[in-house]
């Protein structure tokens, strides 16, 4: 294992939290391949997991387990973990005044709680009333970057002082489409913002008989 850079230690600190799961694993080699932002970045997971070395920007980094004590220090906590592990834990993070970027389905519905595209409402995130940003469901956000320049009419997200959540999800056949924003707005909010079910399984999963990419272990 190799020690830490000490030009990284002014930058943010940075814990991934689910870092041996599917989706974790994938954040991994982007943060290897990305520009080099962060100063540490903490891998965690279960329990099961902890000790086990892991590569992240050309560095075997040791997984710990995840507990309280881990978000100690850490400035953003990105959480790819199934919808009750995030219910549980992205709270008690945020307490210790981090900022948890959410990729499960527990916060989505939650109007304290920022619902944020990059590309379509970046300046969503500066309002976290929880610390804690959210993000659509993975098949529902592949749309919003080209839905989102549709329903800008050419300007930029960022130069609203308010900027809508999201842009209107497409119409389901049969149905009719308004042509008024705020019928767009509402659209949109039911569409993207859809409820966690009971079990810690998001409802937002597109084939139900699917593993969940946001796999604990």
């Amino acid at each position: 294992m190799t020690t830490a850079n000490p030009a990284r230690m002014r930058k943010p600190t940075l814990a991934l939290v689910g870092a041996t799961g599917a989706v974790g694993t994938v954040m991994r080699q982007i943060l290897s391949t990305r520009a080099d932002v962060w100063g540490e970045i903490r891998l965690v997971a279960s329990a099961r997991s902890a000790g086990r070395l892991l590569d992240v920007r050309g560095e075997q980094v040791v997984v710990q387990a995840l507990s309280p004590e881990v978000f100690d220090g850490v400035d953003v906590a990105m959480f790819d973990v199934p919808d009750d592990i995030s219910a549980q834990w992205a709270p008690i993070a945020a307490a210790k005044g981090v900022v948890v970027v959410d990729n499960s389905g527990s916060f989505r519905m939650d109007p304290d709680v920022p619902l944020v595209v990059p590309e379509v409402n970046p300046d969503a995130v500066r309002n976290r009333p929880k610390g804690i940003i959210a993000n659509p469901n993975c098949t529902t956000l592949t749309m919003m970057d080209a839905l989102g320049a549709c329903t800008a009419g050419g300007s930029s997200p960022s130069s609203s002082s308010r900027p809508t959540r999201l842009p209107p999800a497409p119409a389901s056949p049969g149905s009719t489409v308004s042509t008024t924003s705020s019928r767009s707005s509402a659209a949109t909010a039911s569409s993207a913002r859809r409820p966690a079910t009971s079990g810690g399984r998001s409802s937002t999963s597109s084939v139900p008989s699917r593993r969940s990419p946001h796999r604990w272990r």
